[in-house]
């Protein structure tokens, strides 16, 4: 039984010693609100027919899952197609183009129901709404990150935005950890979440039976975990 307590505390550690150097090299947001923790959709703006509010629960999504990033994420609901995809959109408020720098905007989106499509557009919000690195994604069902990068600017662009066009079809969307940043993509630290989490059996727990399934959620862009068994606490906390 002893065993059984160790490794599932042992879980939990190793997703900490897996993403804890990713968070020392974390890139420093210059958006507002870009996890919408503020509780409220400003600074994000939109264009279009569309719906935007800030939830705390992913309501009828076909995959349940928690917002990704801290508790809140935006609820997005396009109730039906224009004729053009770029007339229905959503946007971050404050975003600078910079001489002399790159930029990369990156957003975990995920969709209610089967796929959707959305354009991520660093512009001119102006004619002739010159872009900047533009990419078309399609989201799932579960949390994807995306992101575009700039070039290096030549000259100051004014008046700068990054645009999200979302009239590609009618369909609810969230998104969330939503960041706008100096440089190359860079991967994001989300806390807990970054984390090995979930247990089965839950962490603590005492298992009667000889045999049991051992079942945890990867933490987000895991790519393996590494399982330690013991029966001595230290030996298996320090991975050996």
């Amino acid at each position: 039984m002893r065993t059984r307590v160790v490794w599932l505390t042992a879980v939990l550690l190793i997703g900490f010693i897996v993403f804890g150097p990713s968070h020392a090299q974390e890139a420093e947001n210059l958006l507002a609100n870009g996890g919408f923790e503020d509780g409220v959709t400003a600074p994000w703006g939109t264009w279009g027919s569309v719906t935007i509010e800030v939830v705390e629960e992913l309501e009828d999504a076909a995959v349940r899952e928690d917002p990704i990033e801290g508790n809140f994420c935006l609820h997005v609901m396009v109730p039906e197609p224009p004729a053009d995809y770029w007339n229905v959109g959503l946007y971050p408020s404050g975003v600078v183009f910079g001489e002399g720098k790159k930029y990369t905007f990156s957003a975990f989106l995920k969709c209610k129901t089967g796929t959707l499509q959305i354009e991520f557009k660093p512009e001119l919000n102006q004619d002739p709404w010159t872009g900047y690195g533009v990419e078309t994604f399609t989201m799932t069902e579960e949390w994807t990150e995306f992101s575009v990068t700039t070039p290096v600017f030549t000259e100051d662009v004014s008046p700068p935005t990054v645009s999200l066009h979302i009239g590609f079809a009618v369909g609810d969307f969230w998104i969330d950890g939503a960041r706008w940043y100096e440089g190359d993509y860079v991967p994001p630290y989300l806390g807990e979440k970054s984390l090995a989490s979930r247990p089965v059996p839950e962490d603590g727990a005492l298992h009667p039976d000889t045999w049991v399934s051992l079942i945890w959620k990867p933490g987000n862009f895991a790519h393996s975990h590494d399982v330690y068994f013991g029966d001595n606490f230290d030996d298996v906390n320090d991975g050996r």
